[in-house]
């Protein structure tokens, strides 16, 4: 084991079972650096690894003293998320699959390093849980990205969701089958924009979807990027968006046959000019309220059972204008929608 004086602070080289190891430290000064290699107990870590005895429930109690709570870990991974942009939709499902786990597998409050593998499975392969393996799959990547960052800070010696999968013999056919997403018909669209309006007591409400769904349905855009829509991404001829999901750039024609002629520029101009930098900066405070997170979706689903139209999400519009769009070339299509992969738009 040796500590080493980099440009930024210092680091620890290591032995471990996996060969040589690297790790960046917090510390500023070689005292408490030397404290901090002490306290994350690395020299017996490297002392285990020589002689062959460096188990899992061997490391296990080596970090026992790192009283890092699933909670804590959390905390601090949205708030690396936060700062590198990532976008807040998946944050917050990410964060919900978390706490789904914990409430029935692990707990909140307990240390992040006792999370075995064989609870990860559990979890991801409960028979009594009717979800399909979409949603198992997305279970699998959250708590698997979530442990990858706990390795990367030390807090766990190795991502234990890494060797767990979804078990496909154990899912019926339907939880095996990619479930079918149907998109609204012209009919239905009509209908939200010439109703919308009048569903909610809160009038400002019921425009938001008008506009909203006019947007989405015209434009291909999703609901978070409506959202986060500022004054500067429109100009008289087009809109031009950065989306939050994949950070791509999309450039779409206003006053265009295939973007809904006049219907987007006549929407758009429902909206009062607010001085401000974002279109619906009071939607956009009520996005990134954690208090909020299902805000947007639960109203939604409110108003399309106030309009009477079954099985339908905010989503459907984006399939919509995939399919107005099926006569174009694929690569055109995926590119109106932000996608940088073609498998994306086809599937």
């Amino acid at each position: 084991m040796k500590i080493q004086k980099t440009k930024t602070g210092y680091s620890v080289r290591y032995k471990t079972e996996f060969g040589v190891r690297t790790t960046r430290l917090s510390s500023t000064t070689e005292k408490d650096a030397k404290r901090e290699v002490k306290d994350a107990k690395i020299a017996e870590l490297e002392a285990a690894a020589n002689a062959g005895a460096l188990t899992m429930d061997v490391i296990a109690k080596m970090m026992s003293g790192r009283n890092m709570t699933c909670q804590d870990a959390l905390d601090e991974w949205n708030e690396w998320r936060e700062s590198e942009g990532k976008s807040n939709n998946t944050i917050n499902a990410q964060t919900d699959f978390i706490h789904l786990f914990c409430r029935g597998h692990h707990g909140m409050d307990k240390p992040v390093n006792a999370i075995t593998h064989k609870m990860i499975s559990k979890w991801v392969n409960n028979p009594k849980s009717k979800v399909g393996v979409s949603t198992r799959n997305a279970w699998l990547s959250a708590i698997s990205a979530f442990l990858s960052f706990c390795s990367t800070r030390q807090y766990v010696p190795k991502n234990s969701a890494s060797i767990v999968s979804v078990n496909m013999g154990k899912l019926s056919h339907e939880q095996k089958e990619k479930k079918k997403v149907v998109p609204f018909t012209e009919k239905e669209y009509k209908k939200i924009v010439s109703e919308a309006a009048d569903c909610f007591q809160d009038g400002s409400a019921g425009e938001f979807w008008v506009v909203a769904s006019t947007l989405s349905y015209w434009l291909g855009l999703r609901l978070g990027d409506i959202i986060n829509l500022e004054w500067e991404s429109l100009s008289k001829t087009h809109i031009t968006i950065w989306t939050e999901k994949k950070d791509t750039r999309v450039k779409l024609p206003l006053n265009h046959k295939l973007t809904g002629g006049k219907e987007v520029p006549n929407s758009l101009a429902m909206i009062p000019y607010n001085e401000g930098k974002f279109v619906f900066a009071k939607h956009l405070r009520d996005k990134i309220n954690s208090k909020k997170r299902n805000y947007f979706s639960q109203q939604f689903r409110e108003l399309m059972n106030r309009l009477e139209i079954d099985g339908k999400s905010f989503h459907c519009f984006r399939h919509a204008f995939a399919t107005r769009h099926k006569n174009l070339p694929l690569e055109d299509v995926a590119k109106m929608l932000g996608h940088k992969d073609t498998k994306t738009t086809k599937g």
